[in-house]
């Protein structure tokens, strides 16, 4: 069922997202390169880090600016990398897929509360997809999740699941604010103790580290803004999304030891944004995915422990 309203007002909606999620994305660089050094991420503002000019309002516009300084400093001429375009531009896209699966093709839109139902259940979506973000690039860069991340996420998630309990996708709903916080918890707990187990297991399978404990933090987050039934369903689909990204490391490897290289391992790989792809995944696809596959499983999976 698509909303009924005209595409027109969904046209220009959708612009205004897209360009809100760009100007997130262009403070999240500030974030990804700031808080893992614990840098202030509002003082000093955006500067060149060659000449230390700060960088002009009309040239601090995202994506646009890039493109029209072509990817240079308008003072000293320091190369600007394409990532933080391109990162402005995945959070505007990723803002606009949220806007389509929450509102266009939403089937559980509560039209009696509509005021309310629509800017609050978007935005807790928006703010969850920014953190997702932030945590993807910095374990990416450092093999690192903040907790200033993940921790301001556990509390976004259980304070506002209290306030509105029914905010988080199916069957993670409740009906009081106890309630709310309750299910927040649970998701925390299951989250965070599933991979907390893995990861003792796994540094005693192979006598070294398996994960770090970032990941296990990403995953309280990641139940307390969702519920326990997306947290366990995305750490078991996170590996398939990392496959790409270890094929490429076994390649590497292959091939160095073809050429006659010496090397030790394959390298480490940061699990945090397989995590935070099958978390986004999940968020998307929750509304056909719960009735059409998911619902059944935990169903059966509910029996069988039961027996």
């Amino acid at each position: 069922m698509i909303v009924a309203w005209n595409w027109q007002v969904h046209a220009i909606l959708i612009l205004g997202l897209f360009t809100i999620g760009t100007v997130v994305g262009s403070f999240l660089n500030v974030c990804i390169y700031r808080i893992p050094w614990e840098k202030s991420v509002v003082w000093p503002g955006s500067h060149c880090p060659r000449c230390m000019n700060a960088i002009a309002a009309q040239d601090n516009i995202p994506v646009i600016s890039w493109i029209a300084l072509r990817g240079e400093c308008r003072q000293c001429g320091l190369r600007i990398s394409p990532r933080y375009p391109l990162i402005e531009f995945l959070v505007g896209m990723l803002f606009v897929a949220v806007y389509l699966c929450d509102i266009v093709f939403s089937k559980t839109i509560p039209w009696g509360a509509l005021p309310i139902a629509i800017p609050v259940g978007l935005t807790y979506d928006l703010i969850f997809v920014a953190l997702l973000v932030t945590a993807t690039f910095i374990d990416y860069d450092l093999f690192i999740i903040p907790d200033q991340i993940t921790v301001t996420g556990v509390i976004v998630g259980l304070g506002v699941g209290a306030i509105f309990p029914d905010i988080r996708p199916e069957p993670a709903h409740a009906s009081t604010a106890l309630g709310g916080l309750w299910v927040g918890i649970l998701g925390l707990f299951v989250g965070a103790g599933l991979t907390q187990t893995v990861r003792v297991i796994g540094s005693i399978v192979f006598r070294k580290e398996a994960m770090g404990f970032g990941d296990v933090t990403l995953m309280a987050m990641i139940g307390a803004f969702l519920g326990w039934q997306v947290a366990v369903l995305t750490f078991f689909i996170a590996p398939f999304f990392g496959l790409a990204h270890s094929l490429g490391k076994v390649i590497a490897w292959l091939a160095k030891i073809l050429t006659g290289k010496r090397i030790s391992s394959l390298g480490e790989i940061p699990f945090g944004p397989y995590l935070s792809m099958a978390a986004l995944a999940l968020l998307l696809s929750w509304p056909w995915l719960w009735p059409g596959w998911a619902k059944e499983n935990f169903d059966n999976l509910r029996m069988l422990f039961s027996w």
